[in-house]
Protein backbone atom coordinates (compact mmCIF):
# COMPACT_ATOMS: atom_id res chain seq x y z
CA UNK A 1 0.00 0.00 0.00
CA UNK A 2 1.56 3.09 -1.32
CA UNK A 3 1.29 6.17 0.92
CA UNK A 4 1.07 8.78 -1.57
CA UNK A 5 -1.94 11.03 -1.96
CA UNK A 6 -3.32 11.29 -5.43
CA UNK A 7 -6.28 12.52 -7.20
CA UNK A 8 -8.54 9.47 -6.74
CA UNK A 9 -8.51 9.86 -3.11
CA UNK A 10 -9.38 13.70 -3.81
CA UNK A 11 -12.22 12.37 -5.72
CA UNK A 12 -13.30 9.82 -3.16
CA UNK A 13 -13.21 12.94 -0.11
CA UNK A 14 -13.83 15.76 -1.73
CA UNK A 15 -15.11 17.61 1.62
CA UNK A 16 -12.36 16.71 3.40
CA UNK A 17 -10.01 18.10 0.84
CA UNK A 18 -11.93 21.43 0.01
CA UNK A 19 -12.37 21.88 3.90
CA UNK A 20 -8.26 21.42 4.71
CA UNK A 21 -7.05 23.26 1.99
CA UNK A 22 -9.66 25.07 -0.09
CA UNK A 23 -11.61 24.89 -3.78
CA UNK A 24 -8.32 26.39 -5.48
CA UNK A 25 -6.09 23.25 -4.39
CA UNK A 26 -9.23 20.70 -5.41
CA UNK A 27 -9.72 22.12 -8.62
CA UNK A 28 -5.99 22.08 -9.85
CA UNK A 29 -5.18 18.14 -8.54
CA UNK A 30 -8.79 17.41 -10.55
CA UNK A 31 -7.61 18.79 -13.62
CA UNK A 32 -3.89 17.63 -12.89
CA UNK A 33 -4.57 14.34 -12.71
CA UNK A 34 -0.79 13.66 -12.34
CA UNK A 35 0.29 15.07 -9.40
CA UNK A 36 -0.24 14.41 -5.79
CA UNK A 37 -2.17 16.32 -3.51
CA UNK A 38 1.21 17.45 -1.24
CA UNK A 39 2.83 18.67 -4.63
CA UNK A 40 -0.26 20.82 -5.32
CA UNK A 41 -0.49 21.98 -1.68
CA UNK A 42 2.89 22.97 -1.41
CA UNK A 43 3.27 25.16 -4.64
CA UNK A 44 0.33 27.24 -3.13
CA UNK A 45 2.72 27.34 0.50
CA UNK A 46 5.57 28.24 -1.82
CA UNK A 47 3.74 30.72 -3.59
CA UNK A 48 2.37 32.91 -1.12
CA UNK A 49 3.47 31.09 2.45
CA UNK A 50 6.17 32.28 5.01
CA UNK A 51 9.00 29.46 6.54
CA UNK A 52 9.46 28.91 9.78
CA UNK A 53 12.25 30.91 11.19
CA UNK A 54 15.13 29.34 13.22
CA UNK A 55 16.03 25.75 14.62
CA UNK A 56 13.16 23.94 13.90
CA UNK A 57 12.28 25.70 10.42
CA UNK A 58 16.00 24.64 9.54
CA UNK A 59 15.52 20.94 10.71
CA UNK A 60 12.23 20.66 8.09
CA UNK A 61 14.72 21.47 5.42
CA UNK A 62 17.53 19.37 6.54
CA UNK A 63 14.94 16.46 6.59
CA UNK A 64 13.17 17.17 3.61
CA UNK A 65 16.91 17.43 1.67
CA UNK A 66 18.10 14.26 3.84
CA UNK A 67 14.34 12.40 1.58
CA UNK A 68 14.88 13.80 -1.65
CA UNK A 69 18.21 12.09 -1.58
CA UNK A 70 17.34 8.97 -0.30
CA UNK A 71 14.65 9.42 -3.28
CA UNK A 72 17.39 10.10 -5.82
CA UNK A 73 19.38 6.82 -4.53
CA UNK A 74 16.32 5.02 -5.58
CA UNK A 75 15.91 6.22 -9.09
CA UNK A 76 19.70 5.45 -9.94
CA UNK A 77 18.55 1.53 -8.28
CA UNK A 78 15.68 1.84 -10.49
CA UNK A 79 17.62 3.26 -13.70
CA UNK A 80 20.30 0.53 -12.86
CA UNK A 81 17.64 -2.70 -12.84
CA UNK A 82 15.53 -1.06 -15.32
CA UNK A 83 15.70 -4.51 -17.75
CA UNK A 84 13.74 -6.31 -14.58
CA UNK A 85 10.01 -4.43 -15.27
CA UNK A 86 9.34 -5.76 -11.38
CA UNK A 87 12.01 -4.38 -9.77
CA UNK A 88 12.52 -0.63 -11.88
CA UNK A 89 9.05 -0.28 -10.69
CA UNK A 90 9.61 -1.43 -6.85
CA UNK A 91 12.51 1.38 -6.88
CA UNK A 92 10.29 3.79 -8.53
CA UNK A 93 7.48 3.61 -6.78
CA UNK A 94 9.68 3.84 -3.77
CA UNK A 95 11.78 7.06 -5.01
CA UNK A 96 7.81 8.66 -5.44
CA UNK A 97 7.69 7.96 -2.16
CA UNK A 98 10.36 9.47 -0.29
CA UNK A 99 9.76 12.48 -2.59
CA UNK A 100 6.15 12.58 -0.86
CA UNK A 101 7.93 12.51 2.74
CA UNK A 102 10.30 15.49 1.32
CA UNK A 103 7.37 17.18 0.39
CA UNK A 104 5.75 16.44 3.65
CA UNK A 105 8.76 18.22 5.63
CA UNK A 106 8.38 21.28 3.52
CA UNK A 107 4.81 21.74 4.17
CA UNK A 108 5.25 21.65 7.66
CA UNK A 109 8.02 24.17 7.41
CA UNK A 110 5.12 26.62 5.82
CA UNK A 111 2.49 25.31 8.08
CA UNK A 112 4.22 24.37 11.67
CA UNK A 113 4.37 26.60 14.99
CA UNK A 114 6.35 25.91 17.88
CA UNK A 115 4.64 24.27 20.52
CA UNK A 116 5.14 22.76 24.14
CA UNK A 117 5.84 19.39 22.52
CA UNK A 118 8.53 20.61 20.07
CA UNK A 119 12.21 19.31 21.24
CA UNK A 120 13.56 17.39 17.92
CA UNK A 121 15.62 20.24 16.09
CA UNK A 122 18.26 18.43 14.30
CA UNK A 123 20.68 20.49 12.83
CA UNK A 124 23.08 20.49 10.23
CA UNK A 125 26.19 20.14 12.11
CA UNK A 126 24.73 17.79 14.43
CA UNK A 127 27.42 14.27 14.40
CA UNK A 128 24.08 12.29 13.70
CA UNK A 129 22.86 14.17 10.27
CA UNK A 130 26.92 14.79 9.33
CA UNK A 131 27.35 10.86 9.34
CA UNK A 132 23.98 10.43 7.53
CA UNK A 133 24.58 12.64 4.73
CA UNK A 134 28.33 11.12 4.57
CA UNK A 135 26.49 7.72 4.20
CA UNK A 136 23.93 8.65 1.91
CA UNK A 137 26.61 10.46 -0.51
CA UNK A 138 28.68 7.19 -0.14
CA UNK A 139 25.77 5.02 -1.22
CA UNK A 140 24.68 7.06 -3.91
CA UNK A 141 28.29 6.98 -5.44
CA UNK A 142 28.58 3.07 -5.34
CA UNK A 143 25.30 2.09 -6.89
CA UNK A 144 26.72 0.77 -9.91
CA UNK A 145 28.52 -2.10 -8.70
CA UNK A 146 25.61 -3.79 -6.63
CA UNK A 147 23.60 -6.69 -7.04
CA UNK A 148 19.93 -6.81 -7.11
CA UNK A 149 20.46 -8.61 -3.18
CA UNK A 150 22.70 -6.08 -2.06
CA UNK A 151 20.64 -3.54 -3.30
CA UNK A 152 17.35 -5.03 -1.40
CA UNK A 153 19.61 -4.82 1.60
CA UNK A 154 20.84 -1.10 0.95
CA UNK A 155 16.76 -0.46 0.69
CA UNK A 156 16.49 -2.20 4.28
CA UNK A 157 19.47 -0.45 5.77
CA UNK A 158 18.49 3.14 4.38
CA UNK A 159 14.82 2.65 5.87
CA UNK A 160 15.82 1.48 9.21
CA UNK A 161 18.29 3.91 9.64
CA UNK A 162 18.66 7.77 11.02
CA UNK A 163 16.59 8.91 7.89
CA UNK A 164 13.44 7.39 9.47
CA UNK A 165 13.97 8.59 12.92
CA UNK A 166 14.33 12.19 11.89
CA UNK A 167 11.26 12.34 9.59
CA UNK A 168 8.95 10.62 12.10
CA UNK A 169 10.16 12.36 15.24
CA UNK A 170 9.43 15.71 13.14
CA UNK A 171 6.28 14.35 11.62
CA UNK A 172 4.83 13.83 14.99
CA UNK A 173 5.64 17.23 16.54
CA UNK A 174 3.68 18.97 13.80
CA UNK A 175 0.24 18.96 15.08
CA UNK A 176 -1.71 21.37 11.93
CA UNK A 177 -4.43 19.95 10.66
CA UNK A 178 -3.10 19.69 7.43
CA UNK A 179 -0.14 17.59 7.96
CA UNK A 180 -2.19 15.55 10.08
CA UNK A 181 -4.09 14.04 7.26
CA UNK A 182 -0.80 13.04 5.32
CA UNK A 183 0.28 11.46 9.13
CA UNK A 184 -2.67 9.61 9.16
CA UNK A 185 -2.63 8.23 5.17
CA UNK A 186 0.90 7.49 6.11
CA UNK A 187 0.43 5.06 9.09
CA UNK A 188 -2.16 3.73 7.17
CA UNK A 189 0.26 2.63 4.95
CA UNK A 190 2.51 1.62 7.07
CA UNK A 191 5.87 2.89 8.74
CA UNK A 192 9.03 1.95 5.58
CA UNK A 193 11.01 0.61 8.66
CA UNK A 194 8.66 -2.06 9.02
CA UNK A 195 6.90 -2.04 5.60
CA UNK A 196 9.55 -2.63 3.07
CA UNK A 197 11.06 -5.47 4.40
CA UNK A 198 7.74 -6.94 3.84
CA UNK A 199 7.44 -5.44 0.12
CA UNK A 200 11.12 -6.47 -0.39
CA UNK A 201 9.78 -10.36 0.63
CA UNK A 202 7.05 -9.89 -1.82
CA UNK A 203 9.21 -9.05 -4.67
CA UNK A 204 11.68 -11.68 -4.31
CA UNK A 205 9.05 -14.41 -4.30
CA UNK A 206 7.95 -12.45 -7.77
CA UNK A 207 11.23 -11.96 -9.11
CA UNK A 208 12.27 -15.62 -8.07
CA UNK A 209 8.78 -17.04 -10.22
CA UNK A 210 9.51 -14.91 -13.06
CA UNK A 211 13.12 -17.12 -13.32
Amino acid sequence: MSDVIGRDFCLQQPIKVIRLFGITTFLKILFSPGKTLLETVLELHARRGIQMPGPLGRAYKISALIEFRVARIYKKLAEKFSGNKKVRDFFLELQREEEEHGRLMLLCLFTSKYTPGTSHTPGLYDPEVRTLMKRLRHFEKNISPLSLDEALRLTVDLERGETNIIFDRLLKQAEQEETCLFREEMEKAGSHSTSIPKRIKELREEVSRSW
